[in-house]
């Protein structure tokens, strides 16, 4: 069972990615620089569409502040345990 412990139904994608970079010769790129990218994303989603996606009501936008407000805050936090 060790070697079904690690599937999944995103496994394989991330496995595909990272066999083409691999063969591609993008090894030097740090695991920081994808996960920041990764962060971008998953806030420009839930920004743009997460009322729909979620469901929640928000005619003041005061859910969108909030999640701008926790990404500024993050990128912060992040720039600052870094150096």
């Amino acid at each position: 069972m060790a070697g079904r412990a690690r599937t999944g139904k995103l496994y394989a994608i991330f496995t595909v990615v990272e066999q083409t970079r691999a063969s591609l010769g993008v090894i030097g790129q740090s695991k920081g620089v994808r996960m920041a990218g990764i962060a971008i994303a998953m806030f420009i989603a839930i920004f743009g569409w997460g009322s729909r996606y979620f469901g929640w009501s928000d005619p003041d936008g005061k859910v969108q502040i909030a999640l701008a407000t926790c990404f500024i805050l993050g990128v912060i936090g992040g720039y600052k345990a870094k150096g």
